[in-house]
């Protein structure tokens, strides 16, 4: 799989991706941890921090993590409070916690046997009956819900300075991959635009699919719900949200 590299739009990372739905979706996280009790948790991949922020400042003890030193450094210039760590969630060992979160389809950039080192590591991070929380595309919606046309997903200016991102994605539905296309404009004012091309690839899971993995490797699932905390719906929900218990 094409991996993503995020080193090279890193600095305009939360203004590209960040929207409502973030601080929205960090409620509806909140509420999930409060549910089932949890007090500690480790962002195992907390990007810049868009989680790992608001769970320190909700009294949660955190520990946060990233593979991208970039995104890292940006995290830590953020939020000083926080020790952030560069750490690949396949390995990396930090401790035991209550829950390990790795949101905003994190596990996608990950191969079907990496996601599988990647599980067996986060049992290594949570104590028994920790919970794993985390999202990824869900594949029996984009087996015919999936956009084949290109489109903009994202369109905003800030301070003077306009962000135009357009994709042209295509999809292997049998083997559950996304190869993304996106190119990105940035210009300032009226001067040349910058222009980012990135490819990479995605790999989605059915709720079938995940439950099975998870189960092969010691979790049961709780619960599947969509991003907006209702009920997941295996074909009409973009998103799934799973909660998985340490057996």
């Amino acid at each position: 799989m094409k991996d993503y590299n995020y080193a090279t739009q890193a600095e305009y990372y939360d203004i590209v991706e960040g929207n409502t739905n973030v601080k929205d979706f960090n409620n509806i996280l909140n509420k999930l941890l409060k549910k089932y009790n949890i007090k500690s948790v480790l962002d195992i991949t907390c990007g810049t921090g868009a989680q790992a922020i608001f769970l320190d400042k909700e009294g949660y003890k955190v520990t946060a993590s990233d593979f991208s030193k970039e995104m890292i450094a940006i995290a830590q210039k953020k939020y000083p409070k926080l020790d952030f760590k560069q750490g690949d969630i396949r390995n990396a060992k930090y401790g035991k916690f209550d829950a390990v979160i790795s949101i905003f389809n994190a596990i996608g950039h990950l191969s079907k046997p990496d996601f599988g080192k990647a599980i067996r590591n986060i049992t290594n991070n949570l104590k028994t009956g920790g919970i794993y929380i985390f999202d990824i595309f869900n594949l029996d919606f984009m087996k015919h819900g999936f956009i084949k046309e290109e489109f903009i997903d994202t369109l905003k200016e800030v301070d003077g300075t306009k962000f135009v991102r357009f994709n042209k994605n295509t999809f292997d539905s049998e083997g559950g991959v996304i190869h993304m296309n996106q190119k990105t404009y940035i210009q300032k004012g009226l001067s040349k635009p910058k222009i980012f091309k990135d490819s990479w690839d995605m790999q989605i899971y059915s709720s079938d699919e995940l439950k099975d993995i998870l189960e092969k490797n010691g979790f049961e699932v709780l619960e599947f719900l969509d991003m907006n905390g209702d009920k997941f719906d295996k074909n009409k929900s973009l998103f799934i949200l799973t909660i998985a218990r340490k057996k």
